[in-house]
């Protein structure tokens, strides 16, 4: 039963039992109520877009009462509609309104929170990926505003789809807006280091083969390249001034090996005749694009660290190797209420690291890849957090070598991360937030803790 449904039946519940007929032999009292209470309900659905939204109407058996087209999505739209909507009800006799949308982006907002509070009315949010599934089953194969829009009446009045639940947490609100951001941030980053390394491969390649890799992007070398750029520059430098450079900024990674090596290797390379000035000032504003971003993520990260970090799912999801402040996060912020989940197959599902299933008739079919339906944000966590899973624990090692045998070199590898990010989710992290117990790297440790710690159901 919705939440926002259950007091409303239980007002008109207690109304309708004064005037209801004594009831036939065979026939439970209970479940004739909630026949009466179904047939004064009407279901609505509401299909929500930038400028418009669509409503479409039924009753209890699936008979379509009316639709309202293309309402502006505007506080004189939301007045139009709502009067739409009383008198539809009125002029069937109805007493309740059972209205379903999706969570699509922020175009639902201000609908849902204008209808807040209206009587006789309880408001439904679902996940637009079954709405894609109702279409389905309903052979719609043609999808606009009103086809969605039926279809999400037709699952608000069966019942059978679970709702989405909002979270009313401001702290945890913004711990997830700033792990989302923080992520925003890191893909600028990426976007731009991989520039960066492009442009220094084009016209100085030394640098990439003496820093490879995460090296190139060390402040050591960015302090390296706001003096010296081209190769016949490093090589006019000399050995000293560029291991001076270097070791000011890191004393143990880079110093005259490096230095030595650079002018060797500058000194073989060809210079491309183009305008300098114009490469260099590009390679100085990506390095500053590249700085900032860096430290605008820092800040995004700490302060939604610090609005988090005295939860009791914090503090546990701390002591898994690779679980650190990004990825304890976005796991966190995106999780809510632990409660919400009745177990860990729909915490995975949840983050879109399951399969999906279509049946037909009396055929299933199972997808080879997953939904993806859930937050990215808190999939990337997972994922991200079972690569240091797949290094550093040995069930998840073995796991990780298992799966990637068995699959190409590149296709393996990803392949392996999400079976053991949805592993980790569906029977760790679960059963770690839902029981309130610390992680263990062994599994023997972790059955020899489950004896000493038995539960009540066990």
């Amino acid at each position: 039963m919705y939440r926002e449904l259950q007091p409303l039946r239980r007002a008109l519940s207690a109304e309708l039992k004064a005037y209801l007929p004594p009831v036939e032999p065979g026939i439970e009292p209970e479940h004739l109520l909630q026949t009466y209470l179904d047939h004064l309900t009407m279901y609505v659905g509401c299909d929500g877009a930038d400028q418009t939204f669509t409503l479409l109407a039924l009753d209890a058996t699936g008979e379509e009462l009316g639709y309202l087209l293309n309402a502006p999505n505007n506080p004189l739209g939301f007045e139009r509609a709502w009067d739409w909507l009383e008198g539809l009800r009125c002029h069937h006799r109805l007493r309740l309104t059972l209205l379903a949308m999706e969570t699509s982006g922020v175009y639902y907002w201000a609908w849902w929170d204008f209808l807040a509070d209206r009587p006789n009315l309880a408001r439904v949010l679902y996940n637009p990926r079954t709405t894609e599934h109702m279409t389905e089953v309903l052979s719609k194969r043609v999808r606009n505003e009103l086809v969605d829009a039926y279809a999400l009446a037709e699952q608000v009045r069966l019942g059978g789809t679970p709702e989405v639940v909002l979270i009313e947490d401001a702290d945890l609100l913004t711990a997830r807006f700033c792990s989302r951001a923080a992520r925003d941030l890191a893909q600028q980053i990426n976007r731009k280091k991989n520039q960066l390394r492009s442009l220094l491969r084009a016209y100085n390649p030394a640098l990439s083969q003496v820093f490879p890799r995460a090296k190139l992007h060390h402040p050591a070398v960015y302090a390296l390249l706001q003096h010296y750029l081209f190769p016949d520059e490093l090589v006019a430098a000399g050995v000293e001034p560029i291991t001076a450079i270097l070791r000011a900024h890191c004393r143990a990674a880079f110093g005259q090996k490096q230095a030595q090596q650079l002018v060797v290797l500058c000194s073989q390379t060809f210079t491309r005749e183009i305008g300098r000035e114009v490469i260099r000032q590009r390679v100085h504003y990506l390095i500053e694009d590249i700085l900032t971003a860096q430290t605008r993520k820092r800040q995004f990260l700490n302060t939604g660290y610090s609005l988090i970090q005295d939860r009791p799912e914090t503090k546990l999801l701390r002591g898994v190797p690779g679980a650190g402040i990004s990825n304890t996060l976005a796991l966190v912020s995106e999780m809510g209420d632990i409660g919400r989940f009745p177990a860990g197959e729909n915490m995975a599902s949840f983050l879109g690291l399951t399969t999906s299933k279509h049946i037909s008739g009396t055929t299933l079919f199972q997808s080879k890849r997953i939904t993806k339906q859930g937050p990215p944000n808190g999939r990337y966590g997972a994922v991200n957090l079972a690569q240091h899973l797949s290094q550093r624990v040995p069930k998840y090692q073995q796991m990780y070598q298992h799966i990637k045998n068995r699959k190409p070199p590149h296709e393996g590898h990803f392949i392996a991360l999400v079976a053991i990010a949805r592993d980790f989710v569906t029977n760790v992290l679960y059963d770690m937030w839902r029981y309130q117990r610390p992680f263990f790297r062994e599994v023997e440790d972790y059955r020899a803790y489950r004896r000493e710690h038995p539960r009540s159901h066990d």
